[in-house]
Formats: C-alpha cells, sequence, structure tokens
C-alpha cells in the first residue's frame, strides 16, 4: 500500500470479513498492534457521508478498577 505524506495519517487496507473467527482474530492482531478497535461496514449499504447505521464500531472497552488500600 502507498506511504501517505502525512506522518499522522495511515490509511487503512480493505478486509473482507469471512466469519466470525474471521472477525475475532483480525480484531485482536489489530488490538495486539496498538489499534483501538475495527470499523465494520455493511457491504449491501451505499456509501453516505455522515453518521450512518450502516456502520459499527468494535472495540475494546476498558472498565475502570477501583482499588483499596487497607
Amino acid at each position: 500500500m502507498k506511504e501517505h505524506p502525512c506522518k499522522y495519517v495511515d490509511i487503512a487496507e480493505k478486509v473482507d470479513c469471512k466469519g466470525n473467527e474471521h472477525l475475532e482474530s483480525f480484531f485482536q492482531d489489530v488490538i495486539d498492534r496498538g489499534g483501538e478497535g475495527i470499523i465494520l461496514r455493511d457491504p449491501q449499504a451505499l456509501l453516505q457521508p455522515g453518521r450512518t447505521t450502516s456502520y459499527l464500531k468494535h472495540k475494546v472497552r476498558l472498565r475502570n478498577h477501583l482499588l483499596l488500600l487497607l
């Protein structure tokens, strides 16, 4: 893939999901490389600008833990 001229921008390649196992494996690879998550797009939906129900964020949710020192 061609490198983008801006060091703050990274263009991700499109990957077609082949099922749940592939999705979770790909997602874990992204997380292991320091990514926040992935965006899933409905392949049947038309591309449109702005917010849409055709896209879904799949990311790790971190939970806050309370540590009590007695």
